[in-house]
This record gives structure tokens, C-alpha cells and sequence, in this order.
């Protein structure tokens, strides 16, 4: 069973669905928060390349010379198991950026980075954003309150996320979705995976759904999931 869904008039990844703009974390990306001029420059030295779906753009232990910027399609970054399952821990879309760390600190990828469905990237390499750093202090305080911000969101998670019980975890991830966009409010994301996200079986996460709906705060349907009332999800999860 997949859960997809639909988000106004965009979409998120679906087997059936070309486009996505889906992020499962609330902290910004790197390179969104770079001046316009910046991403401008950025995007015309960068390396153009697409990947298919199911397709890894990089492996845990692979050393680090750049990082991406995704153009156009998700990623995803988890751990792949020796059976091949592929553990989500997030999943990212178009103008988000990952791998910087691992760039900036000169340590080998911690995580495994495979394309959800065709994507479209861009390799900045490690010199271009040496340049770049060296070149402007406002750029490096930038850097590190994103980077800062993307740390605590870990932390946070770490210490509160594994306490929750799955259909409060579910919510949380659900929300990170659905960010600031109007209700009613649909994601494209298999079941499969928003258990991997969640850290939780699939049957584990059709109970969470189910459990939900209930409530009234999202309604499935075939091929698509809905929420109906972010707002309320909110509230709900935080009580």
C-alpha cells in the first residue's frame, strides 16, 4: 500500500507524479538562505546532473569534495542496511542543500543520499564554496546560524521525537510537510516511507493513520492522503 497526496496545485513524490516540493524537516536549507545574488553565482559554477529514481548521489563513508543544491525532484538521506532497506531520516526538495558539513569539516558522508523519483542537481564543489566563505564574513554568520538551527532541530528530535507515541511522531512529520501551505493539504509519500521516517513499522504507521483520521485531522483515500486541518494537527500534537 502507498500513501500519495497532492498540495494545492504541487505535488509531492508519488510513483505517478512528476513533480514534489516535499521537505519532512523544519529547519532551512544552507543555500535557501544565501542572497539572491549568491544562489545566482552559486547555481552558474555549479555541475549540472540527473539522477533516476533509486539512484544513490553519494554512500555513507564516500569522502566529501562539494556538496548538492536539488534543482528539481526529493532525496532521500538515511542509512542503507546490508538486506538493501533503506532507513529514512529525511527527505529533502527543490532549493534545499545537504552535504555541507561534511564538505566544510573535510570528514567522510555520514549518510546515504538516493533520488525519490527523477531529480535534477547541483554539485557545488568544495573550492567554489571555500571562495566563497573566504570571501565574505556576512556569508560565514550566515552559515553557522542555519547550521546552528539545523542542529538544535536534531537534538530536539533526539531527545523528544523517540519519546513520542507514533501517531503524536507521525503529526510532527506530517506538519513539516505541510509547512505554511493552505488546508486542505496533501503529501506524496509512500507509507513505506513515513514509517522510516516516523522509526516504526508499517503497520505500526497504518494504526497511526488510522488513529488520525479518526480524530478528523486527515482523511485517506485511494492514492492520497489528506489533512484536513493542520491547525488542529498542531495543537493536537502539542497537548
Amino acid at each position: 500500500m502507498t500513501v500519495s497526496v497532492t498540495i494545492m496545485s504541487t505535488t509531492l513524490q508519488s510513483d505517478h507524479l512528476s513533480e514534489n516540493i516535499g521537505r519532512s524537516v523544519d529547519a532551512p536549507a544552507l543555500f535557501a538562505s544565501f542572497p539572491e545574488a549568491l544562489r545566482t553565482e552559486l547555481r552558474s559554477k555549479a555541475v549540472r546532473r540527473n539522477f533516476e529514481s533509486g539512484q544513490f548521489l553519494h554512500q555513507r563513508g564516500d569522502s566529501a569534495g562539494g556538496f548538492w543544491i536539488i534543482d528539481k525532484g526529493q532525496v532521500k538521506l538515511g542509512h542503507q542496511d546490508k538486506q538493501g532497506m533503506m532507513h529514512v531520516l529525511f527527505i529533502l526538495g527543490p532549493g534545499d542543500s545537504f552535504g555541507e558539513l561534511a564538505c566544510l569539516g573535510q570528514f567522510r558522508r555520514v549518510l546515504d543520499a538516493e533520488a525519490l523519483g527523477k531529480t535534477e542537481m547541483l554539485w557545488v564543489s568544495e573550492a567554489i564554496l571555500s571562495d566563497i566563505i573566504a570571501g565574505s564574513t556576512e556569508i560565514s554568520r550566515e552559515m553557522l546560524k542555519i547550521l546552528a538551527k539545523q542542529l538544535q532541530e536534531a537534538l530536539d528530535n533526539l531527545l523528544v521525537f523517540r519519546n513520542m507515541p507514533a501517531p503524536k511522531r507521525l503529526a510532527q512529520r506530517l506538519l513539516a510537510f505541510v509547512a505554511d501551505r493552505e488546508p486542505p493539504v496533501t503529501l506524496g509519500i509512500k507509507q513505506q516511507e513515513l514509517a522510516e521516517l516516523v522509526g516504526v513499522s508499517r503497520m505500526t504507521i497504518a494504526s497511526a493513520l488510522a488513529e488520525l483520521e479518526g480524530l478528523g485531522f486527515v482523511s485517506r483515500h485511494y492514492g492520497h492522503l489528506v489533512i484536513e486541518d493542520p491547525a488542529a494537527l498542531k495543537r493536537w500534537m502539542k497537548n
